[in-house]
């Protein structure tokens, strides 16, 4: 699976990490909660603080991670270098996910049997980048629109009603 890019077009951005809100917001709710539990007398600082520092570090870990795509597949950038994920022909339906806090990712159903995993019936999260608000609907649109021209069905997340995007 992990095989460097192949000659084409330059690679496309669908969706990349951005850190500092995951450094940021943490660090807001820790700030927060010493403040209420200095008031309060209960807020273990410690405790707090690690927890804390802990997303910090990851967020900063992956601070440059990115899922782009080429003529060819999808590629991800994690830590500096780029290793190609799935070519199309190998991806059967994919669709952007929300796989934790503040995180986004592809759910790339490949082609194989049904019982192999990952394949049709189990997801693989692709990509997973820090980002703290659901993607908007421009970038929403630029996936979808890139997977359908690449023959992927698009699925639809978790939540959403059947037949709510636009065609």
């Amino acid at each position: 699976m992990a095989e460097e890019r192949g000659p084409g077009a330059e690679p496309v951005v669908l969706f990349a990490s951005r850190w500092w809100p995951a450094v940021l917001v943490p660090l807001g709710i820790l700030a927060a909660t010493i403040a209420v539990g200095v008031r309060l007398h209960t807020a273990s600082v410690l405790t707090y603080s690690g927890l804390t520092a802990a997303t910090v570090v990851a967020a900063w870990y992956q601070r440059d991670g990115a899922l782009l795509a080429d003529d060819l597949g999808l590629l991800v950038r994690h830590r500096g270098q780029v290793t190609r994920s799935y070519r199309w022909s190998e991806i059967r339906e994919a669709g952007i996910a929300r796989p934790g806090f503040a995180r986004l990712a592809l759910a790339v159903f490949p082609e194989g049997g049904p019982w192999d995993v990952p394949g049709p019936n189990n997801a693989v999260m692709v990509g997973r980048v820090w980002q703290l608000r659901a993607p908007d609907p421009a970038t929403r649109d630029r996936v979808e629109t890139l997977l359908r021209s690449h023959g992927v069905r698009i699925s639809e997340p978790p939540g959403r009603p059947e037949g709510s995007r636009k065609r």
